[in-house]
């Protein structure tokens, strides 16, 4: 019962749509621009960096409370992946919002902060190199668990944040789709508002 009861906090607390309440905050409903993705990388195209930064703050929080009360109470950190379900399918919009990269890189910090910082130097580098987020935040994220391997993480951290990374790809299907048709957003290009 007690699992069950942090579960369905974690994944209550992971819902709130911090991205979409910054943007809105600013007169910007990210479902009808960009991507229409309820993300951090959709807040900073939208509505400026600043803003863009305060939501994946904002989110990657979510990640690192879910992971730091597992550990505090005793209980295993793979509960902390249900915050990270919450954030990608949040009853508050829909059961479409977010890809869980910043709630994920939330619980990363609380397993291993140099894994953390490893795995944010390999997406700044690749998204540098590449201009592309969705490449460079998959790519990051499946790289994760090697690091956490090397640096001698448990099987449960290296089990928890290997199947995230996996979700994270998932969750960017449509971008590598946008990719190969040569229409995903670059890095530091403008969201425009979509047409359907």
């Amino acid at each position: 019962m007690k699992y069950v009861l942090f579960a369905l906090s974690a994944y209550l607390w992971g819902s709130i749509p911090f991205s979409y309440l910054v943007a809105r905050a600013k007169g910007v409903d990210l479902k009808r621009v960009g991507s229409g993705n309820v993300g951090a990388t959709n807040v900073a195209r939208s509505v400026g960096l600043p803003y863009g930064v305060l939501a994946f703050l904002l989110d990657w929080g979510k990640g690192v409370l879910a992971a730091w009360l597992a550990l505090r109470w005793g209980l295993p950190v793979w509960l902390s992946a249900f915050a990270v379900a919450g954030h990608n399918w949040s009853p508050f919009m829909g059961f479409k919002s977010g890809k869980g990269v910043a709630t994920t890189l939330g619980i990363l910090v609380v397993l291993s902060w140099p894994v953390f910082l490893l795995t944010l130097g390999v997406w700044v580098g690749l998204a540098a190199l590449t201009r592309y987020v969705s490449v460079a935040s998959v790519t990051a994220l499946l790289l994760s668990p090697l690091w956490l391997w090397l640096f001698g993480a448990s099987g449960e951290g290296i089990g928890l944040m290997l199947g995230l990374g996996l979700l994270s790809a998932f969750q960017h299907r449509e971008n590598f789709r946008r990719l190969l048709r040569g229409e995903e957003h670059r890095l530091g290009e403008k969201s425009r508002a979509r047409t359907k």
